[in-house]
């Protein structure tokens, strides 16, 4: 609904809608004859601002209506115009004062925002050593400052729109207009301004509606809560997406590369960082088809495993009640317990967890028969594994309860079969007409000296790598049509 240009009506109408609302402010005022009356929320604004920007240099004024009040008035920079109450409250919600004048049937919004949040802190889940120690908060405004800071070019766009019927929401799409394909802009903003939403509550809400429609445990939307990884994907030609109470940010096309490298890569030498990814990529292996291709050997193909070795196999499981294929699904059930518990619960208690879980699996199971020692060391072997690529966590320990099964019930054969399977799903996610599995399939020659090693710098410096330069992308592919 339209604002009136009757004072009253639009400030009964901000009574009623706000009324029960002990944090709402309203104030009435009159300069000369004209009346006038502000609105805004306390804890949200900055008071003394309020009085000193806005409210005093008004009620000093001889002449108020919309026009003089925001030439030459007021002090405020940030100033918006408001034609319907939808805005109004949306301004006011987001930190804004409104002043409404009479006769005017459009309010004007006054930046004054002073919003609760935390203090720019170190990344709590991307641990790095020599990266930067900035990590993203909940407040937008504070997430935008932080990529402007490190990137000082106009060519930095940062695009807010309005998400959610019911309860409205700002989300900031970023990208560079020079280096970021517009028809790959375009399309991220249509599928999320398309999304229908009645509240936006977090990042993972908007994850469904710009990821690929290829069914996979993989996703073509990476999330970060560090910006100078935002800052070397936007470079890269990507679209990153911010939420409005959320410390996480979005960036998409995703490679499934991309996995496997972190900031700290490019603060250390070149051949060390090459032999640290080659080891995310051994430990992703491990993590994936240790505990099935265990079982599939002990329960198929004892040929393959050393007659020493198989001896000690044979002598612990021989003790224990279950086949193979149970006490590895056991086992990492019991492990995915005993992790979520540890996430879940106090941190004072999330140690005892910790203890208990160490006596209860690491002695007592096999003190007492019930695990074999070796499926133990494989099972820990594979949870720590799983950590060395934590951004591949959720998708991990779930295809290793499928390899697991596939393992005790067609050995070797159906897990080299399924393996099969699982990478050419991988080639055939195309986000946005970019492959997911590029540069290594289409096999990229140039874009290699980036992925399972790193060149040193004197070369990384000459690159124009940009995503949609990439062998097989083809940007105009829309998305949910992936070919």
């Amino acid at each position: 609904m339209n604002l009136s240009d009757n004072l009253e009506e639009n400030f009964n109408r901000f009574n009623t809608d706000f009324a029960d609302c002990s944090d709402f402010l309203i104030r009435k005022a009159k300069v000369g004859d004209k009346e006038l009356f502000f609105a805004a929320f306390d804890g949200l604004i900055d008071s003394l601002q309020l009085s000193q920007m806005v409210v005093s240099p008004i009620l000093k004024s001889e002449k108020v209506d919309i026009d003089s009040i925001k030439k030459s008035i007021t002090n405020s920079v940030e100033l918006n115009e408001a034609k319907t109450f939808a805005d109004c409250y949306y301004y006011i919600m987001s930190g804004f004062a409104v002043a409404v004048v009479d006769g005017e049937n459009k309010a004007l919004a006054f930046g004054i925002q002073n919003l609760p949040s935390r203090s720019v802190d170190e990344p709590s889940n991307e641990q790095s050593t020599k990266a930067p120690k900035e990590a993203f908060v909940e407040v937008l405004n504070t997430n935008k400052a932080l990529l402007r800071k490190r990137l000082k070019t106009p060519h930095l766009k940062l695009k807010q729109i309005k998400l959610a019927s019911c309860a409205p929401a700002p989300c900031v799409i970023a990208y560079m207009d020079d280096r970021a394909d517009n028809e790959l802009v375009s399309q991220i903003t249509d599928s999320i301004q398309g999304s229908n939403l009645n509240v936006l509550t977090d990042f993972g809400t908007l994850i469904p509606f710009i990821d690929t429609s290829v069914n996979s445990m993989f996703s073509a939307v990476s999330s970060t809560e560090r910006p100078d990884i935002i800052i070397s994907k936007l470079l890269e030609g990507r679209v990153a997406i911010l939420v409005e109470g959320s410390s996480i940010a979005l960036y998409t096309p995703s490679l499934f590369s991309d996995n496997f490298q972190t900031p700290d890569d490019y603060d250390t030498p070149p051949f060390y960082s090459g032999f640290i990814r080659i080891l995310r990529y051994f430990s992703f292996v491990l993590s994936v088809f240790l505990p099935g291709g265990y079982v599939a050997i002990g329960t198929f193909h004892q040929e393959l495993i050393p007659t020493s070795m198989l001896f000690t196999v044979a002598r612990e499981e021989i003790t224990t009640p279950y086949s193979l294929m149970t006490e590895a699904l056991m086992l990492l059930v019991l492990y995915e317990i005993m992790r979520e518990a540890g996430l879940r619960l106090p941190k004072a208690v999330g140690h005892a967890v910790s203890i208990i879980g160490g006596i209860v699996i690491g002695e007592t199971t096999v003190s007492a028969g019930l695990i074999g020692a070796p499926m133990l060391v494989v099972i820990a072997l594979t949870a720590i594994s799983s950590y060395v690529v934590s951004s591949l966590y959720e998708s991990v320990s779930v295809l290793r309860f499928f390899f697991i099964l596939i393992g005790g019930f067609t050995g070797m054969y159906g897990i080299i079969l399924a393996a099969s399977v699982l990478c050419m799903n991988i080639c055939a996610i195309n986000p946005y007409g970019v492959p997911y599995s590029s540069p290594i399939s289409p096999l990229d020659k140039k874009s290699l000296a980036d992925l399972f090693y790193r060149q040193s710098w004197l070369k990384l410096s000459k690159r124009k790598v940009r995503i949609n330069n990439l062998r097989g992308a083809n940007i105009d592919v829309r998305v949910g049509n992936e070919k």
